[in-house]
């Protein structure tokens, strides 16, 4: 179930993503508007939603002492009492309004196609500070993970044509007339003509 609730996530983001960037051109709406927008949307239908996850008995499945999928009233007991508890759900709030407002400027701006690009690089982020603040161990294989994610990121991004422009060009013994000359005779293509 695990593997299935992973891929409707990601067919939920790329509607998303698709619809976002439709919206976003055909209104031109300001990419504040938009994150202010889905935020105020996201937390009515959440608080909504929590209501009868807190009677939704879940057994083992769930973390908290009543089984239950939510409680809420657990989790702002939690954060009365533990500072560092609201002081890492303020941190993620406004991690996560700056991200979204990000996304959606590089939507606006570029693509959908891009962002989610991108967005692939956040993982990185993440797993750097995880280090560093000692929430994960280090394995090296994740380097080569990530090297293949950074050389993806950038070749889609077309960071490697400054680099190949750079590069020296063969040029051919022969002249390289023939190279010009249409396919048929008396051709004359807006791609042979210089």
């Amino acid at each position: 179930t695990g593997d299935l609730l992973i891929i409707m996530a990601q067919v939920i983001v790329a509607i998303q993503m698709v619809l976002e960037e439709k919206f976003v051109y055909k209104h031109d709406v300001h990419p504040l508007r938009a994150v202010g927008t889905e935020g105020f949307f996201g937390f009515i239908i959440l608080a909504l939603l929590l209501v009868p996850m807190y009677y939704i008995p879940a057994g083992s499945f769930s973390g908290n002492p009543r089984q239950t999928l939510e409680d809420a009233l657990d989790a702002f007991c939690q954060i009365g009492h533990q500072p560092l508890i609201a002081l890492a759900l303020l941190g993620n709030i406004s991690s996560i309004a700056f991200f979204n407002f990000a996304g959606i400027s590089v939507t606006k701006e570029i693509s959908a196609t891009t962002r989610m690009v991108l967005d692939s690089l956040r993982t990185l982020i993440i797993w750097a500070v995880s280090l560093a603040v000692g929430w994960e161990t280090f394995h090296g294989l994740e380097i080569l993970g990530f090297g293949v994610l950074l050389v993806g990121a950038a070749l889609y991004n077309g960071l490697h044509r400054p680099l190949l422009a750079r590069l020296p060009r063969r040029v051919e013994e022969s002249g390289g007339t023939a190279e010009r000359e249409g396919l048929l005779r008396g051709e004359s293509t807006a791609i042979n003509d210089e």
